[in-house]
């Protein structure tokens, strides 16, 4: 029997190999895109997380710092000023806070102003956040220092956002979507913030307490 010497790999099983190895490559680099997806997603995750807390951390620190202290407004349906301690609805609330929040006030009580509004240039809502420095005239009437309010933006294309506010009376408790001051007199004795980044991210919620009041 004549031995026939070894003439290397055929053309075929080179393909086979250069496919398979292909194949490997493919595997991968899959891998390692869905790898750099997840690390990218939940650094954003980080992140979103990061900038809820520190927006619940502002409202927290200015709802429990809150002064029984009017708000002086001008009533532009009757002559004078009405006052209130506390407003609010499901989508705003006004009331004066010992710690000023806004880059720039730096002591002092300031006229705070929470506000959600819709995005104009995509979907979903903001919240924004506007102060004005409060100082006592002569006399002890309590007036605004600037002419306008200094906003900041706090959160900008959230799925939803909503407020609530706690009555508690003697004869039971209760959330409302409304605190109006001509009917519901001093702080309520909490707010609640519901926040839901995206559609389908669970909705977080903060409940911050408020000082007692003589009226509560």
């Amino acid at each position: 029997m004549t031995h026939r010497p070894d003439r290397g790999s055929t053309l075929i099983e080179l393909l086979i190999s250069l496919t398979i190895l292909g194949v490997i490559l493919l595997i991968i680099m899959g891998a390692f895109r869905v790898g750099i997806r997840a690390w990218e997603t939940g650094d954003r995750d980080v992140d979103a997380h990061q900038h809820q807390q520190m927006v619940f951390s502002i409202l927290k620190r200015q709802l429990s710092s809150a002064v029984n202290q009017p708000v002086v407004i001008e009533d532009e349906t009757k002559k004078g000023e009405k006052l209130f301690v506390f407003r609010g609805d499901e989508a705003s609330m006004e009331f004066i806070s010992a710690i000023p929040a806004v880059p720039g006030n730096m002591a002092g009580n300031v006229h705070v102003g929470y506000k959600v509004g819709a995005e104009d240039e995509r979907e979903g809502y903001f919240l924004e956040i506007t102060e004005k420095n409060v100082f006592i005239q002569s006399g002890g009437k309590k007036s605004d220092a600037t002419e306008e309010p200094t906003a900041y933006r706090l959160l900008s294309g959230v799925h939803g956002i909503e407020f609530a506010y706690l009555k508690i009376t003697p004869e039971d408790s209760l959330w409302q979507v409304e605190w109006n001051p001509e009917k519901d007199t001093g702080f309520p004795a909490a707010v609640r913030c519901i926040l839901q980044m995206t559609a389908n991210k669970a909705p977080i919620t903060l409940i911050a307490r408020l000082p007692e009041t003589e009226s509560r």
